[in-house]
């Protein structure tokens, strides 16, 4: 009789875990809060996006163009095949006398439109798609010249049509006079995104950590010196191996433990200043401008953007600094 209760015990503790986990798991993925972290990621993907198109703007015939930077012909080889294209469309419009240059002018004033529109929050979901499929084709009609902005843009665009991106600092809440509420999609859509920046940077440091390069600071002091790349005279870095070495485990670090301590409160806003710091080097040292600032927002939106509306979180503030102060002396120990 006595063994009975000692059996039954382990299985009511066990489901008692299992139930807390399974609690923990829906209110990590599906607790609702604030959209602001999707709605910054939003303008600073915009604001990213537009700013490569004024850049562009005097060279948009030479990177769409058939007798462009990259020819037609050798830009569909090196392409990716049954992708949407330029090339498609004035096809397509050949037919009403429409020339290249009056397809590919469209096409990009569409896309600055969409971004704008995107920006504002302006019928966010239907600007959003648009960017996105506008982006895309673009891309891939000049894939030989894409690099990471273009890569890390297509996919955050991506994840942008599905998510609740205009419920917050948009024109779109504005215009329907209500105060935006949290919903769980936003819970949900805001951690695909922090899971994401992980494993990509998880990825990338463990990739960089196979090798020698980063280890012994090759990279670094190559990266600098490329012609493409060089902003400044690094070469006395050849009187001290040691800093380019120190450059390269600091990368490893940031890249490899971003995933366990951008994750804490006591930690985020360290890891999150070490990231722009790394990139911020991206763009002084070898000019990469837009890329750092698109790594800089997706860390910044995702992680550095409270969630609470901006009432609730300025009353947290006080209601903690007033908590503290009632605290007994002997609890700062």
């Amino acid at each position: 009789m006595n063994l009975e209760p000692c059996s039954i015990m382990p299985e009511a503790g066990l489901g008692h875990r299992l139930l807390d986990y399974r609690q923990r798991t829906a209110e990590f993925f599906f607790k609702p809060v604030h959209a602001k972290p999707l709605a910054a990621l939003r303008i600073g993907l915009a604001c990213i996006l537009l700013v490569q198109a004024y850049m562009m703007r005097r060279d948009c015939l030479e990177f769409f163009a058939e007798n462009g930077f990259v020819q037609r012909p050798l830009a569909a080889y090196l392409g990716v095949a049954h992708t949407p294209s330029i090339a498609w469309i004035v096809k397509a419009f050949a037919h009403w006398n429409i020339g290249e240059s009056a397809c590919i002018y469209s096409v990009s004033g569409a896309y600055v439109v969409a971004l704008v529109l995107m920006l504002f929050g302006l019928w966010t979901r239907l600007s959003t798609l648009s960017a996105w499929f506008l982006h895309w084709l673009l891309m891939y009609s000049s894939y030989a010249t894409n690099y990471g902005v273009d890569l890390f843009a297509h996919v955050f665009l991506f994840y942008l049509m599905f998510l609740p991106a205009g419920a917050a600092w948009s024109l779109d809440v504005k215009w329907r006079g209500v105060n935006p509420a949290a919903t769980p999609m936003a819970r949900l859509g805001l951690r695909i995104i922090q899971l994401h920046l992980c494993i990509m940077y998880l990825a990338s440091g463990l990739e960089k950590a196979t090798g020698i390069q980063w280890w012994n600071g090759e990279l670094l002091w190559r990266a600098l010196q490329l012609p493409v790349y060089r902003q400044f005279d690094m070469s006395w870095l050849a009187h001290y191996p040691l800093l380019p070495m120190i450059g390269g485990w600091t990368t490893l670090m940031v890249e490899t433990l971003y995933c366990i301590f951008i994750w804490p409160r006591r930690t985020r806003r360290l890891w999150i200043f070490a990231i722009c710091c790394l990139h911020g080097g991206i763009i002084v040292f070898l000019g990469l401008s837009l890329f750092g600032a698109t790594m800089c927002i997706l860390t910044l939106s995702a992680f550095g953007v409270s969630t609470e509306p901006r009432c609730q979180a300025e009353a947290s503030h006080w209601q903690a600094l007033i908590l503290n102060r009632r605290r007994p002396a002997a609890s700062f120990s």
